[in-house]
């Protein structure tokens, strides 16, 4: 999977002259965090709604609402922003942006191609790709299975029993486990009861430690 399938591509930008109070006031009404900064459609910096806080005025300070207003509208996103901002490109592996943020301490890039900004990736995308993957919102029961070896036959032995059971695979994830040196794999399957799949899972050895209740399909 590459950042391109999982970025927003609809920006909400600012320019370096916008005014600090103006910019906070379209992070709250688009419920983001970040917002890129560009000048003649060039991708000039980065501000963030933490580095907002950090200049923000506190009560300790003695200024009042109006002052607080005024401070802030007079104040540009040029004085603040991060003019070098780490980007990525649409079609790095989705796992090294993931990586990327880790070593930066960061949770969201522009996205750059052939100079041109494209999209942003944020913590909102990693999210819906994460509920994608778990299947959430689509009618289902999940399973947990621990105690797995990194043997690959266990797998298939699970999902032959899946297969004969009909059970349309909606997700499958697997966890490692360091201190059991095993593995813990979450399955989400599309059927209303898992009843007869955990037995036969259980009578061949796996460890099913938890299968949740039937989820109903969220409305779109």
């Amino acid at each position: 999977m590459r950042v391109q399938d999982v970025m927003t591509r609809e920006l909400v930008t600012v320019e370096p002259e916008t005014p600090i109070f103006q910019a906070q006031k379209l992070m709250r009404e688009h419920q983001v965090r970040k917002l890129p900064v560009v000048m003649r459609d060039r991708l000039v910096g980065m501000v963030t709604h933490d580095l907002f806080m950090e200049i923000t005025p506190s009560k300790a300070t003695g200024f009042g609402v109006q002052e607080m207003h005024y401070l802030l509208n007079e104040m540009k996103v040029k004085e603040v922003m991060d003019e070098n901002p780490v980007t990525v490109s649409p079609d790095m592996p989705f796992e090294e942006a993931l990586n990327l943020g880790k070593q930066k301490g960061n949770t969201g890039f522009p996205v750059m191609e052939h100079g041109e900004l494209v999209g942003i990736i944020t913590n909102g995308d990693i999210i819906r790709l994460l509920n994608k993957f778990l299947g959430l919102g689509e009618e289902g029961v999940r399973i947990t299975i621990e105690g797995l070896g990194a043997r690959l036959g266990e797998v298939n032995m699970i999902l032959s029993i899946l297969d004969r059971h009909r059970a349309p695979i909606l997700s499958l994830m697997t966890r490692s486990r360091r201190e059991k040196q095993d593995l813990i794999a979450l399955i989400r399957l599309k059927v209303k009861d898992a009843t007869a799949i955990v037995e036969d899972l259980s009578n061949v050895g796996f460890e099913v430690t938890y299968v949740s209740k039937p989820q109903p399909q969220q409305a779109a």
